[in-house]
């Protein structure tokens, strides 16, 4: 339990500096709660004045970038600003980077960050209260992530029942995959695929973003699997359409799975689907997605 009650005005100073301490790895500095300032951590227990600064880890800051990105309306700089994200150590200043070089939207960066982190700190201000025993100042906390660019919503139906033809969206994606895969690999996928999915119809899913015509302009389907009395989630497609690659759509459409997989009761969900592009695959990893196996052509 948290030992004193925030006293201090969450002032633009303050905050600035406390944004500081929670992304200083060092873990060097507290808070003291009566003036919002950093102090030394010292040895030994803290005071009850003192308190650590909001947790927060390097996948925080990777997943407010992201979703920063994800607001975007240039696709210029959001394509180059993903592809930073893609690049594993050093990301952080890859991003800053390419950021440095779009002052006006370096600016909105920092405001948009400041924001989300205002919530973020309130949030954690309203937490120490609610563990004395005091009300709540502000209004019930929302996670960050929930601030994602509405541009782009996720649908999804029964295998029977898709509004559009899913085995034509597998034909794109196969012809889109020649450019890294062997022709009878890209014929063997989506015809193992299809049988995977006809497999387990009756717990198979379709997620995807329609575009106005009706037709998806990315789309993913797999089905709950249920092996020995336990159950995993399989993501077997996932294909997003040329002209809206590189902007968070793939994320998307994962996001929304695995999260309702949760809450039914599936614990992990696993992506299987020799169509993912490479570039996304390095996404997939930088995110902090854990890699459990490869697959190699021997030429």
């Amino acid at each position: 339990m948290l030992n004193s009650e925030p006293t201090f005005e969450l002032s633009e100073t303050i905050l600035e500096r406390i944004i500081f301490a929670m992304e200083d790895q060092t873990k060097s500095r507290v808070i003291d709660l009566n003036t919002g300032e950093l102090v030394p951590k010292p040895e030994g227990e803290l005071a009850i004045h003192l308190a650590p600064p909001p947790a927060w880890t390097p996948a925080d800051g990777f997943r407010l970038m992201e979703s920063y990105c994800l607001r975007l309306k240039n696709l210029e700089l959001k394509r180059a600003l993903l592809k930073a994200l893609s690049h594993g150590k050093g990301v952080f200043k890859a991003f800053r980077q390419v950021l440095s070089e779009y002052p006006q939207e370096d600016l909105q960066f920092r405001e948009y960050k400041n924001a989300v982190l205002r919530r973020y700190i309130e949030s954690w201000m309203d937490d120490m209260r609610e563990s004395l025993g005091l009300a709540r100042l502000g209004p019930e906390p929302e996670e960050y992530e929930e601030l994602l660019d509405e541009e782009f919503s996720v649908e999804h139906c029964a295998l029977s029942d898709p509004p559009f033809d899913l085995t034509q969206v597998l034909e794109e994606a196969r012809l889109d995959a020649l450019d890294w895969l062997p022709a009878a690999a890209a014929l063997l996928e989506k015809a193992e695929v299809l049988d995977f999915l006809d497999a387990r119809r009756r717990d198979a899913f379709v997620y995807f973003i329609p575009e106005a015509g009706g037709r998806p302009i990315a789309a993913a389907a797999g089905a709950v699997a249920q092996v020995e009395g336990r159950v995993i989630g399989i993501v077997r497609f996932l294909y997003v359409a040329k002209d809206f690659r590189d902007i968070g759509l793939e994320f998307r459409l994962l996001d929304r799975i695995s999260a309702t997989h949760r809450e039914k009761g599936v614990e992990h969900t696993l992506v299987r689907s020799m169509f993912l592009r490479p570039e996304f695959m390095g996404l997939l990893g930088a995110r902090g997605h854990k890699i459990l196996s490869s697959q190699f052509l021997l030429d």
